[in-house]
């Protein structure tokens, strides 16, 4: 649910926003507990990010992937 909030959020503001879950915690298990990710393009990551705390919402961001972020420094 918190996936599918953010995801319309960040359209709402004109970011190309994609919901990936996997789903194989849903067939397994018979609920939707399985990881998700929001895809952006690069060119509108930071402004994603920036969308994305100015709203205040502190979900586990634990699996963003900022080794690119890093090699472009």
């Amino acid at each position: 649910m918190h996936a599918d909030l953010i995801e319309s959020y960040l359209k709402a503001h004109g970011v190309d926003a994609r919901l990936v879950q996997e789903s194989y915690e849903a067939i397994t298990f018979g609920f939707g507990s399985g990881a998700a990710q929001i895809l952006v393009p690069d060119f509108q990551l930071m402004e994603a990010r920036k969308l994305y705390e100015r709203t205040g919402w502190n979900f586990d961001l634990s699996e963003v992937d900022d080794e690119d972020d890093e090699s472009d420094e």
